[in-house]
C-alpha cells in the first residue's frame, strides 16, 4: 500500500457485527449476496491468480480476494492524490448496491459520502497528501 492511499475494507452488512473479531467482520464467507463488480474501474491483471483487481494497485483500487474460488474479502484503497468527489460517490454507491459498508481502522463506516470523507480527513494518507514534508517531520519527531 502506498502512503497516499486510504486503506479500508468493504464488508458485508451483517447483524451483530459488533460481536465479531476483525477477520470475521471482513469475511464474505457464507454471504449469499451475488457479487457485482465495480464497472467504473478498469479490471487489471493482479499479481495473484486469487485476486480480481479493479484499478491500479498504487492508485484507487478495489481487490476481490478469493480462496478456492470463494470470495474471502474485498480490499479498497483510495488514492487521495487524485480521488475526485465523483469517483468517491461511485464507490459509495457501489458499496450501497452490494449491501455492504466500509471497515476503517476496525470501525464500521456506513456507505455515506460524508462519513467516508470524515474518515479520510483523519487518515495518515490525508496528512501526507496535505503536506508530505510536515508528515515526515512529524514522524521524525516521534522517532
Amino acid at each position: 500500500m502506498a502512503i497516499w492511499q486510504f486503506q479500508c475494507f468493504i464488508v458485508p452488512l451483517i447483524k451483530n457485527a459488533d460481536k465479531l473479531r476483525g477477520d470475521e467482520i471482513i469475511s464474505w464467507k457464507n454471504v449469499e449476496k451475488p457479487l457485482i463488480y465495480p464497472d467504473f474501474l478498469e479490471c487489471r491483471k493482479s499479481w495473484s491468480a486469487d485476486i480480481v483487481q479493479y484499478g491500479n494497485v498504487d492508485e484507487t483500487c478495489i481487490e476481490f480476494i478469493y480462496d478456492k474460488g470463494k470470495l474471502e474479502e474485498i480490499n479498497c484503497r483510495l488514492d487521495l492524490r487524485t480521488l475526485t468527489k465523483h469517483n468517491l460517490a461511485q464507490i459509495v454507491e457501489y458499496v450501497q448496491r452490494i449491501e455492504a459498508c466500509f471497515l476503517v481502522n476496525d470501525e464500521i463506516c456506513l456507505p455515506e459520502l460524508e462519513m467516508i470523507i470524515s474518515s479520510m480527513e483523519q487518515s495518515k494518507a490525508n496528512q501526507y497528501c496535505k503536506s508530505p514534508l510536515e508528515y515526515f517531520k512529524d514522524i521524525d519527531q516521534r522517532g
